[in-house]
């Protein structure tokens, strides 16, 4: 009977409790359908949000492998090649220190070798194979299985601490795309310490090279660009070398470059108005340039005095190529536009000097032309500014003798008239006035102070010689080493250039180095001649003593002997 009501309001309970559940998970239920309605609201409006606002631009930071990765993240690229350094030889392990090891360490060492000795002695045991691990190889570097052939981005930093130091860079045999331009247009303009780009086999386009080119303008440091083995069918390279350009160094090994790509290096290398005036090495081997393209490079030469080793080694160039750069070598004719350029050139240098009447122009030029005339009116003007020198190198010799000191030197002013101009050009000039000597004040600049600029002469100001009605010049020296082997000269070629080296060297002999030294190095090996071609070995012989690295054989011991007794 007792146990009835329990049972009852314990059910009653549990009915209560229920219901009590019920209603709570009916109002949660409430909740959760607002919060969801709530969050999808939200996220509706940061939706709209987002759509409307545009993302922001990228600054690049100056740290190459930052900033290559967060563009290449935000180009959408799935496969990022990775920026590691590039691999060098491994160096040659120290030499040991023997001062490391004082003499009582060798001692206690030369103890305990003795002891263990003895112990292995006494104790015999069965050989156990020591497992030696090998050393690292001298040679070259290894890699893991595969990771070789994976595309990268290979850099030389200058310290390998600072990212923001990167200097070269290289890419080899993976294909630069559109995309991958697109990034290395912000990154390298950024990178303020680049100066190589070596881009080997990266299937470049027209496009691409032409914003390639414009890349490398804006990178002010760029200094050596090689883009060898990489075919363009416009064969626009000279987009690179402009007047503009700063790249000394350019390499275009391997990429199919025809007459037509060699005709515009010709014309971005010199015209008869334009020249390049940074590039000193240029290397064309292995590629398809016949003797007209060849010609094209040469008519490069006849006004470029900036380039210093040209290689077209391994081509189809033959006998009138050769012979057209032995021309440009020795001396050569001017044509009608350059002879024009050259009036202007020497018409425009010698007008503040010289002032003359249209009468006396007029009637000089019906008996010789204007390139002399106004060529001897600038001897003239030479001639008077020395004979001033010496007149000024004699009114010092007399104040010498009246014994004024040096400290009076010091207390001379420049004349009221003088403007800044003219004393700038006082201050440079050597020997022509007295302001170039020491004594003058503190605002002159001596001559033992200013540095020594070499200055590129337009080779239109040279000395002319007018011969069977042309205007010859001489031809280029600046260029210092020519690689033509592997060709298709014959002997006539090789004796257009043998002849254009004999007028250098007796240049030279003379004393005139205005132009330069000329050829110091000439390769014309594995060509369509005899190796025992006379003229060959007359070359060799020539180019011998004029080449820097030339290391003449030694004497064996009898002719040492013998020279010393002719000698005593």
């Amino acid at each position: 009977m007792t146990d009835r009501p329990e049972s009852r309001l314990s059910g009653k309970e549990l009915f209560k409790s229920a219901t009590k559940k019920v209603k709570m998970g009916k109002k949660l239920e409430r909740v959760m359908k607002g919060d969801r309605s709530a969050t999808s609201a939200t996220s509706h409006d940061t939706s709209d949000v987002d759509g409307n606002k545009s993302p922001e631009p990228y600054s690049c930071t100056g740290d190459f492998e930052a900033d290559y990765t967060e563009l290449c993240n935000r180009a959408g690229l799935m496969e990022i090649p990775k920026v590691v350094p590039r691999p060098h030889r491994p160096g040659p392990p120290p030499p040991p220190d023997p001062k490391s090891a004082t003499p009582m360490s060798q001692r206690e060492s030369c103890k305990s070798a003795r002891s263990t000795r003895m112990e292995k002695v006494e104790e015999p045991t069965s050989p156990v194979p020591s497992e030696q691990e090998e050393p690292p190889p001298t040679t070259y570097t290894t890699s893991d299985k595969f990771d070789y052939f994976k595309p990268k981005v290979q850099v030389e930093l200058e310290k390998p601490e600072d990212k923001k130091s990167m200097t070269e860079v290289y890419i080899r045999g993976w294909k630069v795309d559109q995309k991958y331009i697109d990034i290395f247009k912000q990154c390298f303009p950024a990178a303020d310490k680049l100066h190589t780009i070596d881009f080997w086999n990266v299937g470049l386009t027209d496009n691409t090279l032409a914003q390639f080119a414009a890349v490398a303008s804006q990178c002010l440091n760029l200094r050596t660009v090689k883009l060898d083995g990489n075919p363009v069918p416009g064969e626009g390279f000279h987009q690179l070398i402009g007047e503009d350009s700063m790249i000394v160094s350019m390499s275009l090994r391997s990429c199919k470059i025809t007459d037509k790509g060699a005709e515009l290096i010709g014309k971005a290398l010199s015209t008869a108005k334009t020249r390049n005036q940074s590039l000193c090495a240029l290397n064309l081997n292995s590629n398809m340039i016949t003797d007209a393209g060849a010609c094209y490079i040469a008519n490069g030469l006849r006004m470029n005095r900036t380039l210093l080793v040209l290689s077209i080694a391994n081509n189809a160039i033959g006998d009138e190529a050769a012979k057209k750069f032995g021309e440009v070598l020795s001396r050569f004719a001017l044509t009608h536009e350059e002879v024009v350029e050259r009036r202007k050139v020497l018409s425009e240098k010698g007008a503040p000097d010289v002032r003359r009447s249209p009468i006396s122009r007029r009637a000089e030029s019906r008996d010789r032309p204007g390139s002399q005339s106004s060529r001897s009116q600038l001897d003239k003007s030479m001639a008077k500014s020395g004979r001033a020198s010496s007149k000024a190198k004699k009114d010092k010799k007399e104040d010498d003798k009246k014994g004024k000191g040096k400290d009076d030197k010091w207390k001379k002013e420049p004349q009221r008239g003088a403007s800044k101009e003219t004393l700038g050009k006082a201050s440079k000039g050597k020997g022509r006035q007295s302001g170039g000597k020491k004594g003058q004040g503190a605002g002159s600049i001596t001559e033992a102070e200013t540095p020594d600029i070499l200055e590129i002469i337009n080779p239109l100001l040279e000395e002319a010689e007018r011969v069977d009605g042309e205007l010859l010049i001489p031809g280029n020296r600046a260029l210092i080493n020519l690689n033509i082997s592997r060709n298709r000269i014959g002997e006539a070629g090789l004796k257009s250039l043998l002849k254009g080296i004999q007028y250098q060297i007796t240049l030279t002999t003379l004393g005139s180095r205005s132009g330069g030294t000329g050829l110091m190095r000439l390769s014309v090996q594995k060509n369509s001649f005899l190796p025992n071609h006379e003229s060959y070995l007359k070359m060799q012989e020539l180019m011998m003593t004029r080449d820097p690295l030339y290391k003449p054989p030694s004497k064996t011991p009898d002719e040492e002997s013998t020279s010393q007794a002719t000698g005593s």
